[in-house]
C-alpha cells in the first residue's frame, strides 16, 4: 500500500491528545452523607473498575476513528504492477499510445454498437484519465506521419474524434514496433499503450517467432468483439481465352469465397463494363467450399475497359466489390519471319489470315527489329536462318511477357541452336525420312476446346514424309503424334507466353500440312490464343508494381488518374485528388509503375499521358479481414500469457466501467473510501457504547 499524500500522515501524532485527556481526566466528587460507610466504599469500588474498563473501549473506538480518518486523507492505494522500474519516474508524466484498429472489420456491429465508434469513445475516455500536461500518441492502421508526433490532451482528443475507416490492416507485431519507436523518444517517464481492437485472427496472430513488446512500457488490450455474422466476398476473376477480342462473347469467370456454416442459395451478382450492366446472375454457397460461377457477355467495342462485379452480402460490404481492368483488341497482329517471301508455304500463310474477315493484321518480313517483334501478338519462323544471341534474346523475352511464336521448321535451314536454348527447347539431331501419318490429337487439350463442332472417328489426318529427329523435353505438351510415336506438334508454355513447333516443314516434300484441313484451324488457334493480355486487378497493399506492355513514347509525361472513361472523369474532376504522378520503372519491352506507398481508395485507375490512356486496372480493398474470425478474450488472453508478456494485460471492460478500471490499472486501487467507512463505524461504535453504558 502507498499513499498519494504521505505527509498528511504526520496527524496522527495527534492521536495523542484524546489519550493525555483520558490519562489526565479527573472527576470532581460530590459529598453524600450517608450512614453506612463501610458499605459505600465497596460500591465505589466496584464502579472505579468497571468505569476505567468502559473509558479504555471508548478511547479505542474514538483512536481508530481519528486514526482512520487521517489515513483516508492522505489517500492510501495498493499500487498497480508495474512492467519495469520507470513508474517510479510516474511523477515526471506518462507518454500515452493510443492505438485504434480502424480497418474495416470494424464496421461490424457489436453489443454497444459499431465497433470504431464504440472503440473511439472509450480511447476518449482513456485520454481524460490522464493529466493535462501528459504526452499523447495516436495510432491507426494508416500508418501516418502525424502518427509519429506526441499530442497534447487536446489535441489527442480532436486527433480521436476525426479517426475515419481505414483501405489498410495491420498484423499486430507491426503495430507494436510502430508504438515502441515513438514511446522510446519519452525518456524519465512511465510509458504505457492501449489497443482498441477485434483482436481478427487474420491480424492477430502471435507464434513464437513474433517479437515481443517493448517491455519498457505497460501495453492493455481493449478488445472490441463483434457478433457472429457471415460473410461473402469476391476472390478473382479471369477469362477463358488469354485475348479479349472485339464483339466477341465471352466467359468471365468469378470465384467466391465466404466463412458461412449454413448453405445459402440465390445470391445476387451483377457485372458492369464502362458504367454499363452487362450481365446478372445468381450463385449458391456450401459450407466449407469455394465457389466458382461464371457471367456470360459480348466485348463490344475495341478499346479499355473497366469491369467490376458486384454482390449484395450485409452488413460487411468492404469487400463486396472486385475492381478489374483490361483490353479488347480490335485485331490480332501476326508477324511471319521469312527469307522465302515467294514459298508456297508463306504463300498459304498469308491466305489464311488474310481472308479471316479483317480479324488478321499479318506482315512478312524478311528483317527483324525489337519494335517489330514487341508490336506483334503471334510470331511465325519460316525459312529463318539463325539471327545470333541478341535476337534470341529479344524472342524469348517477347514470349515471355505473354506472346506466341510458331516455329515452322525447314530442311535446308540451319537450325537455330541459340533460339531453342533460349526457349528452353531441346535441338534436333536430324531429320527422318520414314513415310509416316498422324494418328492421334490431343483434343482434350484446352488448345482444341471449341474447335471442333464434331471430330470424326475416322479423319483423314496429314501425311508425312520427312519430320525432326527430336526428344521434347518434359515441360512440352505433345498435342498431336504419328503412328511411330513421333511428336508432330507440341506445345511448351514459357512464363506468360507459349512456343508452338511443328516437327514437320510446311513444304509439300515434308508432309501435305498445307493442303490439309486441319492447317486453317490449327492456325487460326495458334493467333486467337497467341497473345496473354492480362487482367489487370490487385489488392490495395498486396500489389506493389503495375506491369504494362506497351511501346510508350513519352514515358516522363504518364500519370495515375482515377478511372478512365468520360462518366468517370466528369465525376472525379469534382474532387479534390484524383490524379498522382507515381514512380515509374522503364524496362525493355514494358514499364512498371510502381504503388507502393500510394493512398488509394478502390476503384478504377488508369496510365495516361496528354493524348490517351495505356491501360487501366482495379484496385480493391484487401482481402486480409474478409474471413472475419476473431480471438474470444480468454483465448488471446492466454496466448499473451503462454508468451510470458507479463507486462501485457487484456482489459474486458464496457463503456461504463472503463474510467474506474483505467484509474485502478494507472494509480492503483483507492482505500479512501474504506478507511472513511471505518471511521464513521469506530464512531458508531464509540456512541453505541456510551448509550448502553448511560442506560
Amino acid at each position: 500500500m502507498e499513499f498519494v499524500h504521505p505527509e498528511i500522515l504526520w496527524g496522527l501524532s495527534a492521536l495523542a491528545i484524546p489519550i493525555i485527556i483520558h490519562l489526565l481526566h479527573f472527576r470532581r466528587f460530590r459529598r453524600v452523607a450517608f450512614s453506612q460507610v463501610a458499605f459505600l466504599n465497596e460500591v465505589q469500588k466496584d464502579a472505579k473498575a468497571t468505569q476505567r474498563i468502559r473509558h479504555w473501549w471508548v478511547l479505542i473506538a474514538r483512536l481508530l476513528a481519528f486514526a482512520a480518518a487521517i489515513i483516508a486523507f492522505a489517500q492510501p492505494q495498493i499500487p498497480a504492477e508495474q512492467a519495469s522500474e520507470t513508474a517510479a519516474n510516474a511523477g515526471n508524466g506518462r507518454a500515452v499510445a493510443l492505438y485504434i484498429d480502424n480497418s474495416h472489420s470494424m464496421e461490424a456491429m457489436g453489443e454497444e454498437g459499431q465497433l470504431l465508434q464504440v472503440a473511439r469513445n472509450k480511447a476518449t475516455l482513456v485520454a481524460e484519465q490522464f493529466d493535462a500536461t501528459d504526452q499523447f500518441q495516436i495510432l491507426t492502421c494508416d500508418f501516418s506521419g502525424k502518427d509519429q508526433k506526441f499530442l497534447t490532451q487536446d489535441q489527442a482528443l480532436e486527433r480521436i474524434e476525426g479517426i475515419r475507416t481505414s483501405q489498410h490492416s495491420r498484423p499486430i507485431h507491426d503495430v507494436f514496433s510502430r508504438i515502441n519507436n515513438q514511446l522510446i523518444k519519452a525518456d524519465g517517464v512511465k510509458r504505457t499503450a492501449y489497443l482498441f481492437t477485434d483482436l481478427q485472427k487474420s491480424t492477430h496472430g502471435i507464434s513464437s517467432e513474433s517479437e515481443a513488446p517493448d517491455t519498457l512500457a505497460t501495453w492493455h488490450f481493449i478488445p472490441e468483439l463483434a457478433g457472429e455474422a457471415p460473410n461473402i466476398w469476391i476472390d478473382s476473376v479471369w477469362f477463358d481465352e488469354p485475348m479479349r477480342i472485339a464483339q466477341r462473347a465471352t466467359s468471365l469467370r468469378i470465384r467466391i469465397q465466404h466463412n458461412s456454416r449454413n448453405a445459402v442459395n440465390a445470391v445476387p451478382m451483377n457485372l458492369s463494363i464502362n458504367g454499363d450492366r452487362v450481365a446478372v446472375g445468381t450463385f449458391n454457397l456450401v459450407p466449407g467450399l469455394v465457389t466458382d460461377t461464371v457471367l456470360r457477355f459480348n466485348h463490344g467495342a475495341p478499346g479499355l475497359k473497366e469491369g467490376v462485379v458486384s454482390i449484395e452480402d450485409a452488413p460487411i460490404r468492404f469487400d463486396d466489390d472486385w475492381y478489374f481492368g483490361f483490353e479488347v483488341t480490335n485485331d490480332i497482329r501476326v508477324t511471319l519471319l521469312t527469307e522465302a517471301k515467294d514459298a508456297a508455304a508463306t504463300q498459304s500463310i498469308q491466305r489464311v489470315f488474310g481472308t479471316a474477315s479483317g480479324l488478321y493484321s499479318i506482315q512478312t518480313s524478311a528483317e527483324w527489329t525489337p519494335d517489330l517483334i514487341a508490336q506483334t501478338h503471334l510470331l511465325l519462323l519460316h525459312v529463318w536462318p539463325a539471327q545470333g544471341s541478341g535476337f534470341a534474346r529479344e524472342v524469348s523475352e517477347f514470349v515471355q511477357r505473354g506472346g506466341s511464336v510458331v516455329i515452322l521448321p525447314d530442311d535446308q535451314t540451319t537450325e537455330d541452336t541459340e533460339l531453342m536454348n533460349a526457349l528452353d527447347l531441346p535441338a534436333s539431331t536430324g531429320w527422318n525420312t520414314t513415310e509416316d501419318r498422324v494418328r492421334s490429337i490431343q483434343l482434350e487439350h484446352p488448345f482444341f476446346k471449341g474447335m471442333f463442332a464434331e471430330f470424326p472417328e475416322r479423319i483423314d489426318l496429314p501425311v508425312v514424309t520427312k519430320i525432326l529427329k527430336r526428344t521434347p523435353n518434359t515441360a512440352e505438351e505433345i498435342l498431336a503424334t504419328t503412328d511411330l510415336g513421333k511428336p508432330f506438334l507440341t506445345r511448351q508454355q514459357l512464363k506468360n507466353g507459349q512456343v508452338f513447333l511443328f516437327h514437320v516443314s510446311p513444304d509439300a516434300k515434308s508432309s501435305n500440312l498445307t493442303q490439309h484441313a486441319l492447317w486453317i484451324p490449327l492456325l487460326l488457334r495458334m493467333a486467337e490464343r497467341s497473345y496473354s493480355t492480362p487482367v489487370n486487378a490487385g489488392e490495395i497493399g498486396s500489389i506493389q508494381r503495375w506491369s504494362i506492355t506497351a511501346d510508350i513514347p513519352s514515358v516522363s509525361e504518364l500519370k495515375l488518374t482515377r478511372g478512365n472513361n468520360e462518366i468517370d472523369q466528369a465525376i472525379l474532376s469534382r474532387e479534390a485528388i484524383f490524379e498522382w504522378l507515381p514512380e515509374i520503372r522503364q524496362v525493355p519491352g514494358q514499364i512498371q509503375v510502381l504503388l507502393e506507398g500510394l493512398s488509394l481508395p478502390p476503384g478504377h485507375y488508369s496510365i495516361r499521358d496528354k493524348t490517351q490512356a495505356w491501360s487501366t486496372i482495379g484496385l480493391n480493398q484487401d482481402r486480409q479481414e474478409s474471413d472475419h474470425a476473431a480471438f474470444e478474450a480468454e483465448e488471446f488472453l492466454s496466448m499473451i500469457e503462454a508468451e510470458g508478456w507479463r507486462h501485457v494485460t487484456l482489459l474486458n471492460v464496457t463503456s461504463s466501467s472503463l474510467p474506474q478500471i483505467i484509474e485502478q490499472t494507472e494509480q492503483g486501487v483507492p482505500l479512501w473510501k474504506a478507511f472513511l467507512i471505518f471511521a464513521l463505524f469506530a464512531l458508531l461504535i464509540e456512541t453505541l457504547l456510551l448509550r448502553a453504558w448511560k442506560a
